[in-house]
């Protein structure tokens, strides 16, 4: 291991303290971490008997109780989700003098790369909140620009 490189390490939950999770680590010591940092959660009288401490670390059985990827409620993917949308709805509601279509398609090239290498369930996750974004928003023209941002990356089309 290199200085920088992620560790992880089997700790068990004690309790909530001030906001942050109060935990015991492998050589008995306790820390507190931010509850975030928790990505594995299972009670431990929920966890079949021929599981062991490798096997949660290293092996497949780790996916199977790993906690789920931030919801759509997460304020920071949703607030960057909805400031995209509406900066691409805002350029492709421009006029050619505003923004040319030749600079748009710049602006938005590495974007779309970007997102074409996403898995198709997180470019669909992506469109969903694309989606949200847009139902925030009145009936009328500028929802309807925001309803097509996903459509425009081809979040939405089915990978084969």
């Amino acid at each position: 291991m290199n200085p920088g490189d992620l560790a992880s390490t089997l700790v068990v939950f004690l309790e909530d303290r001030h906001g942050k999770a109060l935990v015991r680590l492998p050589n008995g010591t306790k820390t507190s971490l931010p509850h975030e940092c928790l990505d594995l959660v299972e009670a431990a009288e929920n966890l079949p008997d021929d599981v062991s401490r490798d096997d949660l670390t290293l092996g497949p059985v780790r996916e199977r109780y790993r906690r789920p990827a931030p919801s759509h409620g997460d304020p920071l993917l949703s607030t960057l989700a909805e400031a995209m949308a509406h900066l691409v709805a805002a350029v492709d509601t421009s006029t050619d003098e505003e923004a040319s279509p030749d600079a748009a398609s710049r602006w938005f090239e590495y974007p779309a790369y970007l997102f074409d290498r996403l898995s198709p369930k997180d470019r669909h996750r992506l469109a969903e909140l694309f989606h949200d974004a847009a139902m925030k928003e009145p009936e009328g023209p500028w929802r309807n620009a925001l309803l097509e941002v996903p459509d425009g990356f081809g979040l939405d089309e089915d990978e084969t």
